[in-house]
Order: structure tokens, then C-alpha cells, then sequence
């Protein structure tokens, strides 16, 4: 069963009020609904944050577009969702509550590769190991693992030539000063 008849039918079974539920998600994984682990996790995401209740609550108005926009931009930008599928679990939620016709189609696995995260790539400063991911670099250095920056690291390969022990407190305060920011 496709995700937006899943939630029409368990709308349907249970009333609206089970979308804030955890027995929800329960009943989508029965039906088989879910198309990749992704949308679970958006699922489970709205209903913890209790998106889905602002969601409930605006549904019967003329203003739900809105709020829809609202939940969509916070899953992308705050829960870290991707935007491709975030739309589609949207859809099938506009669909089951009848605000649009048009039936959800899942984005293809080609269409996510382009937000998708870049794999770690290796990088080796003489006795300086790091691997970079999406733009920060986690650096092994004497047995110790630092989480730098961009130019934390571009500093760090300026200091290379430093004696290990100086090296190592340059590490330390850099991976201190990313801790305080978290």
C-alpha cells in the first residue's frame, strides 16, 4: 500500500487525532507503507516535535498552506531532512485530507543523489590524518581525534612544521572552541 493511502485508510479507521500518535506509525509499518527508512524517520520526527499537531489543527482552515510551509521548512532546515522527500511526505498527507488531487509520486534515487551527503574523503598532512565531510574535517593526530572547521584546519596545515606538542594544543583549543559553539 503507497504511503497517502496508508494514511487515508488509517485516517479513516482511527480519525485524525492518531497522526499524533506513535500507534501511527505503527499501523504505516502493518500496511507496509513506507517507501525508504527516510520517510519513517520524517514521520517519527513530526510526530516527537509535534508538527503533525499544527498540522491537524490547520487542516480544516483556509490558511493550511501556510502552516504546511512552516513544517516543511523546519523539517529541511532544522531536522536536517532532504527536501526532496520531506515534499513528498507532505503530499501524502495533503492528499489523505483531500486538499489536493494530484497522487504523491516518491522521488526516484536519481533525483536524491543530488542532495545526498558527500562520502569523506581522505586527506594526510605528513603525521596529520583527516578525513573531510561535508566541509569539516576530523583529524587523528597521536592517537587523538580533533572535529575542525575549514579554516581551523586550512590553520592547522600552516602549522604542520610546529613540534607535535605544540601542534596537539592548537587541536585541543580548536576542537574546545567547536564544543562551546554546539
Amino acid at each position: 500500500m503507497t504511503l497517502e493511502q496508508a494514511i487515508s485508510k488509517i485516517i479513516d479507521l482511527e480519525g485524525v487525532k492518531i497522526m499524533s500518535e506513535d500507534r501511527f506509525l505503527n499501523y504505516l509499518d502493518d500496511y507496509q507503507a513506507y517507501p525508504n527508512p527516510a520517510t519513517k524517520r520524517i514521520i517519527k520526527a513530526m510526530i516527537t516535535e509535534r508538527y503533525i499537531d499544527r498540522i491537524i489543527g490547520c487542516v480544516e482552515t483556509d490558511n493550511y498552506e501556510m502552516q504546511f510551509n512552516e513544517v516543511k521548512d523546519r523539517l529541511i532546515n532544522t531536522e536536517g531532512f532532504q527536501s526532496d522527500i520531506v515534499e513528498y511526505v507532505m503530499n501524502c498527507i495533503l492528499y489523505a485530507f483531500h486538499k489536493t488531487g494530484n497522487t504523491p509520486v516518491m522521488p526516484t534515487l536519481q533525483e536524491n543523489k543530488e542532495s545526498a551527503i558527500k562520502k569523506p574523503t581522505k586527506v594526510s598532512i605528513n603525521n596529520l590524518d583527516a578525513i573531510e565531510v561535508n566541509g569539516n574535517y576530523l583529524v587523528n593526530f597521536n592517537g587523538s581525534r580533533y572535529e575542525l572547521n575549514k579554516g581551523q584546519y586550512d590553520a592547522i596545515k600552516r602549522k604542520q612544521d610546529l613540534p607535535a606538542d605544540r601542534l596537539e594544543v592548537w587541536l585541543k583549543a580548536y576542537a574546545e572552541e567547536n564544543e562551546k559553539e554546539d
